[in-house]
């Protein structure tokens, strides 16, 4: 069935805006995506995820913490009724954690790579979709991110007409 999804491709591409939480870190920042529908049900996308600076208490000292992820991520849309979709995620993602000490300027990096996994749901209306969305990394550091935005869907060609 995955093979004959993908080879049926919808000519659609969709963009998320949503907020981001860090749950580990207990970081804020705004997810970026564009996805390609590869089917009805298999969208792959690019992900960016930019986490604000704040600052922390670490070993009685003060520091600014900052993220970005970027990742590569596949979504498996199972209709629950004519507007609600729910979906499993995998894929995995580069991470850049940024520590500075605001008294020398010292910047102290963390970079690794990681399995990503997750859940979400998203409520179709018309073009625009309402997401939210649970992921958890596997790697150096396991992460638990939880979002929640909207999308929004282009589509051209064949399918662009038609209304799910």
């Amino acid at each position: 069935m995955l093979c004959t999804d993908i080879l049926e491709a919808q000519n659609k591409i969709s963009f998320d805006l949503a907020a981001i939480r860090n749950l580990r870190t207990d970081l804020n920042g705004i997810n970026v995506t564009c996805f390609y529908h590869f089917s009805e049900h298999v969208l792959g996308g690019i992900e960016m995820n930019r986490f604000f600076p704040v600052n922390r208490i670490k070993e009685d000292e003060t520091v600014q913490l900052s993220a970005w992820d970027f990742d590569l991520n596949f979504h498996y849309l199972l209709s629950l009724n004519k507007h609600w979709k729910c979906y499993p995620l995998i894929g995995f993602s580069h991470t850049s954690e940024k520590e500075i000490d605001p008294h020398t300027d010292e910047s102290i990096y963390d970079r690794f790579w990681s399995l990503n996994t997750g859940a979400g749901m998203l409520f179709e209306l018309g073009k625009w979709s309402p997401h939210i969305e649970y992921n958890y990394t596997w790697g150096h550091v396991k992460q638990q991110f939880l979002l929640a935005g909207i999308s929004y869907e282009l589509g051209w060609g064949k399918h662009a007409g038609k209304e799910k």
